[in-house]
């Protein structure tokens, strides 16, 4: 029995599960049109990871694969044996961890804005300045400052208000822990290894993961399926809503044809 911890959590919706996991200094909260639009085919479950959103009571863990534990130790305690699985950004590298524990769990696999190596070569910044200007300036600035990159129009974006008051949720040990955990990650072994039909979707002015992360994940993994989405950065899904679902929805329902 894993000793994870169960985390919080915003379920809707009937068909088969559909698990969404955030990224650094995000929640369940961004899920909300996804929750929203997708319920009408999919049990969407939008986890909050630890530190991070109505989670950031909960201490984060400095290792990738604990918090891919605490999403399967939800998972479990809900009763839900296999389903489809979504990441975004550090989200994504949680649940490539998550199919490399569980690989019989997963049904498909979706890696939107993220990639194979924590260290991001090629991010706005090195995790180590990132730690830097945390230090220096406090989680509040930082978070709002770090999500500002994930939009096309930076803080000009109707979408930051939103998204900056999300990132502040966090809590200072989460946005510290998330940078050393991150940087100690390194998924690249485990690649060829992933067996379920995989779409990896990208913006393409991603400010944090740059093209050579997205194709190591589309070239390394068989068969992967690649969707690049113009005209908007890291989070498309609130700059690009409409398209982002779409994408996911036909991806997932064609299983079902």
């Amino acid at each position: 029995m894993s000793t994870a911890p169960v985390l919080p959590y915003r379920r809707a919706g009937r068909g088969p599960a559909l698990v969404l996991v955030h990224g650094y200094l995000g929640g369940s909260a961004q899920w909300s049109a996804e929750v929203a639009q997708l319920q009408d085919g999919f049990d969407v479950i939008a986890v909050d990871l630890a530190g991070y959103g109505q989670a950031n009571a909960l201490t984060a863990p400095t290792a990738m694969a604990n918090h891919a534990r605490a999403v399967l130790a939800t998972l479990d305690h809900l009763g839900v044996g296999r389903f489809h699985l979504l990441g975004h950004s550090m989200g994504g590298m949680v649940v490539q961890d998550l199919v490399h524990q569980a690989p019989q769990r997963v049904d498909r696999l979706v890696l939107y804005g993220t990639g194979p190596l924590g260290s991001i070569p090629g991010r706005f910044e090195t995790m180590a300045r990132s730690r830097e200007r945390l230090a220096a300036d406090g989680v509040a600035a930082t978070a709002r400052r770090i999500c500002a990159t994930w939009l096309l129009d930076q803080a000009e974006s109707p979408a930051y208000p939103a998204l900056a008051d999300l990132a502040t949720q966090a809590s200072a040990q989460a946005t510290e822990a998330g940078l050393w955990a991150m940087e100690g990650w390194d998924g690249r072994a485990w690649l060829p290894d992933i067996a379920v039909p995989t779409l990896v979707l990208w913006g393409e002015h991603d400010r944090s993961y740059g093209w050579s992360q997205l194709e190591q994940l589309w070239r390394g993994i068989p068969g992967a399926s690649l969707a690049v989405v113009p005209a908007c950065a890291h989070a498309l899904h609130l700059e690009r809503p409409a398209l982002f679902q779409l994408l996911v929805r036909e991806f997932l329902e064609s299983a079902r044809r």
